[in-house]
């Protein structure tokens, strides 16, 4: 006879004491262990919950479908936390009970007779609505994006305008404090400052609103009785004019000679620096290797920084060494500067480049060229002063690579993407100089 049971869900079928899976995925013919079949063999309501368990675990651990997922599972695990062990750590304080902290007679760290203080804001920005309990940093952070403060939104806004101006509405962009500059418009301050808090921070739409104003549209021309009545445009009668930070330096002279690659995001990269510049850090020795193809040529921003050792280039133009936080960087104009546009393998290589699309895209004849040149590198017509001394420059350095045919292919051979096979030597270089001379002008590296 055949005697069909459902036992928690899962169906059996019994044929003269060999046992066999039903809907289960498989037959068993060479029958269960001596447990499982006495198991089965015991009535239903019978049945202990030891028998129930054993049942249930043979069941789970042959049934195909559920191994295989178990198994993926694990595979599932091992990854999870082959990546979590990957993931960089650092070393951070727990939370203690804060001690306690009196004023200080004469700065008298032994003397504790001094009254008890507790953390809070300056008083004169207001209070923070905490009841009796302490201050906590979260109190804190959530004050200092609080609609009601007054100071979060003007630092913002003061600093993006000396992004977008050169300088602040407040000059002193590091300090909006009462040492700082009053305001030159503090009613635009404050409307901008509204503005910001009202759409949700969003700093790109206050970007947005300062340059489709009319203000942020002016010309940076000036006529001498406004320069002399505003020389610091301190009344933004009309546009800044002002160098581009260090890091855009470079990407400009990437962008002009088309080398620039504009991949967002990734690790760190090493542009050609000069060898042994790292031979005094020790602990451990660092040793400097450029990188090659596409990393070469990413964007300043993500050039590999060494602290009080940044990469000479971006020193040269006044870029932070980032020991201390930095509100505004600091302006200034000197020779090293000229000879980093001129002599650095990158900007040598990005010339050559510049020199090569002149060539190719800049027309038939010198003139063309020039022109064609001047404007990609400045976005203006060039002056006929200017034009002329580049011809010049163009007609003298090709006479002398004539003459000079292994100086012309050592000067277009500089970097990895330059190559000689497709254009002539000495004409190349030739516009090389042109190129190296654009790429050093004043308008090519400063904001008009």
């Amino acid at each position: 006879f055949a005697l069909g049971k459902t036992i928690h869900g899962m169906a059996f079928t019994q044929f003269d004491g060999i046992i066999h899976w039903d809907q289960a995925g498989w037959n068993e013919t060479d029958g269960f262990p001596s447990e499982i079949r006495a198991a089965l063999l015991v009535d239903v309501e019978a049945r202990t919950k030891d028998q129930i368990k054993q049942m249930r675990d043979y069941f789970v651990e042959h049934e195909p479908l559920i191994t295989q997922q178990a198994e993926e599972l694990k595979m599932a695990r091992a990854q999870v936390s082959e990546f979590k062990k990957s993931i960089p750590t650092m070393v951070i304080s727990r939370a203690v009970a804060p001690r306690e902290i009196r004023i200080l007679d004469r700065g008298n760290w032994m003397d504790e007779s001094g009254e008890i203080v507790q953390p809070a804001i300056p008083e004169f920005l207001g209070s923070l609505q905490i009841g009796e309990r302490r201050v906590t940093r979260l109190d804190l952070a959530n004050w200092l994006c609080d609609s009601e403060n007054v100071l979060t939104a003007r630092t913002m806004v003061n600093r993006l305008w000396y992004l977008m101006f050169g300088r602040g509405i407040c000059s002193s962009v590091d300090d909006l404090g009462g040492q700082g500059t009053f305001p030159s418009h503090p009613e635009l301050l404050d409307h901008l400052a509204v503005e910001f808090i009202e759409s949700g921070w969003d700093i790109q739409h206050l970007l947005r609103q300062i340059a489709m104003s009319a203000t942020y549209r002016q010309t940076s021309n000036a006529s001498p009785e406004l320069e002399a009545l505003d020389p610091f445009n301190e009344l933004f009668a009309r546009q800044g004019r002002f160098r581009v930070s260090a890091e855009m330096v470079r990407d400009t002279a990437l962008m002009i000679s088309g080398l620039l690659v504009e991949e967002i995001g990734g690790p760190s990269v090493k542009p050609y620096q000069p060898e042994g510049y790292y031979d005094q850090l020790n602990f451990p020795r660092r040793n400097y290797v450029p990188d090659q193809g596409d990393n070469q040529y990413r964007r300043g921003v993500y050039t590999h920084w060494q602290r009080t050792f940044l990469h000479p280039m971006l020193k040269a133009f006044d870029a932070p060494s980032r020991e201390e936080c930095t509100a505004i960087r600091a302006q200034s104009n000197t020779p090293l500067q000229a000879l980093t546009l001129l002599n650095d393998p990158t900007f040598i290589e990005a010339a050559t480049m510049f020199a090569s699309r002149i060539m190719r895209e800049g027309g038939t004849t010198v003139d063309e060229r020039i022109e064609w040149a001047y404007r990609t590198a400045v976005s203006r017509p060039i002056d006929a002063v200017i034009a002329e001394e580049l011809r010049t420059i163009q007609t003298e350095h090709l006479r002398h690579y004539v003459q000079e045919p292994d100086l012309a292919k050592a000067l277009v051979s500089a970097g990895e993407q330059s190559s000689t096979a497709e254009l002539d030597p000495a004409e190349w270089a030739s516009w090389t100089s042109v190129a190296r001379v654009i790429l050093n002008l004043h308008e090519t590296i400063n904001r008009y």
